[in-house]
């Protein structure tokens, strides 16, 4: 009987884990917590060994993935197996006796395999299903700021590396609520496997590269491999080699200056690899992983505290995130007292109650986690209503089976909130002070409803003055920022209005295109002009052009906006070009004044081409505070103008 039990528990949790990894790797929309997940694999393995028995297809003996619907299909090259786990030191002591190994980050993002031929990027390749036949996602990973278009190698390769986004990039890509409370990860494989690619956002992905996989002079030792990809212009995963005779501390020693709140990037453990590439393959591999390293997982820092509620964020698509509270505690060094659910499965699988004795963690040793209801009362009701406008909340399924909780109300102050922040961006209308979380105080009180509201703030300044939080001080920057984004571009108002696909790059060549002058471009609009005759307009973007325009809904929030701005029109001539049109332009260091994105989006705005590699055709480098040496050196070896931030802003001014 108890066999039998076994039985039919393998099975259920092999479907578990299946629903799992489609939810993961095909809609990266996450329907359970890496702990819960990992919990689940541990389980099916202990039983497997306790029964004898492995069905096929068994999550444990196979490399979880998925294909997205839409995207092409590439056969791998070389398998892409997944890596053996521990959360031992002593495991990973045992690994690298008497032979050198390289210790690396294992970094938390999407894994792609890049194919270069005659020194060219051809072809981008994800993990795909079972590591064999993955998508083709060229389009999307070109965009990466840091991919090598071209390399010195001209004969051709693979290479492999994680394609991520940066905390500090993700809180700039994560403009909406939804996006902001996710994991970094689950952002960086949604911009990567999409069929609408949205340039502005890939800009801030990076390709690190962490192996190469096929090469018709294979280098014989990992670090030797590290450096060949480091000489042809990749980012290479930071790592550190232990020799064999270092002693028996040199492990633990290199183990423990992988600090991950000091990395930039998230990162869920550190992979330890032999640095002798026959002697790694010699050891073989099994369906799952290859023998040649083990990834050691950071060991989660449980503390028991006591749950409180929930607090709930509407997004601008609707969905409602469900952030639990509970009495403060400190992990790992810092206090915590939130954590995030991300929806309504997930929220119901813990039976909460308030005052339930619940266990926390800090996954990867960064982001607050609830990992158990000790409790479970399942007492606790959610709100019924959005804490943004006051609808009944609905609940509603993904297309991948996620249960959420969401917001009917079209017309709510979060959803709109995020809608107008978008205009007033940087790269938009570029009005200062007026983020998501302003925008929805003035919508709550009635001042904005639409963009055009926002022109109009000074009928009612005497009662944002006396409100509090905001004060006189504070209406008046809002108010100078609003009358400084009357004087536009056709550009930044094509961005501003939220066409879809509608980025820098394709603003700035319909702005030189119609020379700035939105009748001309509205009259082709109407009348159903083939933008994507347009070099560098596609059909896709075309398409979604003429459907803004038509939207009268959208017609009703901008039309009332084109009253209140005046558009820079440019001469037909080209005299009238400045001193960086179509100018090849890279940055090297901190500006004081504008962040790296800002800065790409102003140059190509003024008609420059922003890179982040200086090459021979280089006009322009741009050099902010610690610069990096590379760059510089390269700029000096080709001759490249030099420009510090100061000169840059007086060439600007002019």
């Amino acid at each position: 009987m108890g066999s039998t039990n076994h039985v039919l528990r393998m099975k259920e949790l092999i479907a578990k884990i299946r629903e799992a990894d489609n939810a993961y790797f095909g809609e990266d929309a996450p329907v359970m917590t890496d702990r819960e997940y990992d919990a689940l694999v541990e389980e099916l393995k202990r039983l497997e060994t306790e029964t004898g028995i492995t069905f096929a297809g068994s999550p444990t003996g196979r490399v979880s993935g998925g294909i997205k619907k839409g995207l092409e299909t590439v056969r791998h090259s070389k398998p892409m197996l997944s890596v053996n786990k521990t959360k031992s030191i002593q495991d990973i002591k045992r690994f690298a006796e008497g032979q050198n190994v390289v210790l690396s980050w294992k970094m938390d993002g999407l894994t792609l395999v890049l194919r270069y031929e005659k020194g060219a990027f051809v072809q981008a390749i994800t993990r795909g299903s079972d590591g064999t036949v993955g998508e083709d996602v060229t389009a999307t990973v070109r965009c990466f700021r840091n991919l090598p278009h071209r390399v010195s190698c001209k004969e051709a390769f693979e290479v492999r590396g994680e394609g991520v986004i940066s905390w500090e990039d993700h809180k700039v890509v994560g403009k909406n609520a939804a996006d902001a409370v996710s994991h970094p990860r689950n952002t960086a494989a949604g911009l990567v496997r999409t069929v609408s690619p949205d340039r502005g956002k890939l800009a801030h992905l990076d390709f690190y590269a962490f192996e190469l996989i096929k090469s018709e002079k294979e280098p014989p030792t990992k670090m030797e491999q590290l450096s060949f990809l480091s000489v042809n212009g990749f980012t290479v995963v930071p790592h550190t080699l232990v020799q064999a005779y270092s002693g028996s501390g040199a492990i633990e020693d290199a183990v423990k200056s992988f600090d991950p709140e000091q990395f930039a990037y998230p990162a869920d453990g550190i992979v330890v690899e032999y640095d002798d590439i026959a002697f790694g393959k010699s050891l073989g591999a099994t369906a799952h992983h290859e023998n040649r390293m083990l990834a050691l997982k950071w060991q989660d820092e449980l503390q028991e505290t006591i749950f409180r509620g929930v607090e709930l964020i509407t997004t601008r698509t609707g969905v409602v995130s469900i952030v639990g509270i509970f009495d403060p505690v400190v992990i790992e060094g810092a206090r915590v007292k939130r954590a995030n659910l991300h929806n309504l499965g997930i929220f119901e699988s813990f039976r909460f109650g308030v005052g339930d004795r619940i266990k926390v963690y800090k996954a990867n040793m960064i982001i607050p986690q609830i990992a158990e209801n000790v409790t479970k009362s399942g007492s606790f009701a959610l709100p019924k209503f959005c804490p943004c406008c006051g609808e009944r909340l609905t609940v509603k399924f993904s297309a991948n089976g996620v249960k959420e909780l969401y917001c009917p109300n079209e017309d709510c102050i979060a959803r709109n909130a995020q809608k107008i922040a978008r205009f007033c961006d940087k790269a938009a209308m570029n009005i200062e002070g007026l983020s998501a979380v302003t925008l929805e105080k003035l919508m709550a009180y009635g001042w904005v409803k639409g963009y055009a509201d926002l022109y109009h703030l000074e009928d009612h300044r005497e009662e944002i003055a006396t409100t509090a939080g905001f004060g006189i001080i504070s209406y008046n920057k809002i108010h100078d920022a609003v009358e400084k984004s009357r004087h536009t571009t056709l550009g930044q108002f094509l961005i501003a209005v939220g066409i879809p696909l509608m980025g820098p790059q394709a603003a700035k060549i319909l702005n030189d295109y119609y020379y700035g002058d939105w009748n001309l471009f509205e009259k082709d609009a109407k009348e159903g002009f083939s933008f994507s005759h347009i070099e560098g307009i596609s059909p896709t973007l075309e398409r979604n052009i003429h459907r803004w325009y038509q939207d009268e809904k959208e017609e009703r929030l901008w039309r009332p906006v084109l009253k209140e701005i005046s558009f820079m029109e440019r001469s037909r001539h080209r005299e009238n070009a400045n001193t960086f049109t179509d100018a090849n332009v890279v940055i090297t260091g901190t500006l004081t004044t504008l962040t790296r994105k800002q800065a790409h989006e102003l140059l190509t705005l003024i008609g420059a081409n922003p890179s982040d590699t200086v090459t021979q055709n280089t006009d322009y480098l741009i050099v902010g505070m610690s610069p990096g040496g590379k760059k510089l050196s390269k700029a000096l070896q080709y001759g490249t103008t030099i420009l510090y931030e100061k000169q840059f802003a007086e060439m600007l001014d002019q």
